[in-house]
């Protein structure tokens, strides 16, 4: 469970470091995949929510 969340997290970022320059677009989908990669790993919706919003 932890080497796929571990994938899944790299592969969002990984995505973010691929650009040129950083814009909100660029982060809003970062974050997109990361609740995605912890929903997915059974995280809470509201907890993965947040983190992602406070992020």
């Amino acid at each position: 469970m932890f080497n796929n969340l571990s994938e899944k997290l790299d592969k969002a970022l990984h995505v973010l470091k691929g650009h040129g320059s950083i814009t909100e677009v660029n982060v809003a989908e970062t974050l997109k995949e990361v609740r995605r990669a912890l929903l997915d790993a059974d995280v809470n919706f509201k907890i993965a929510k947040d983190f992602t919003t406070s992020v």
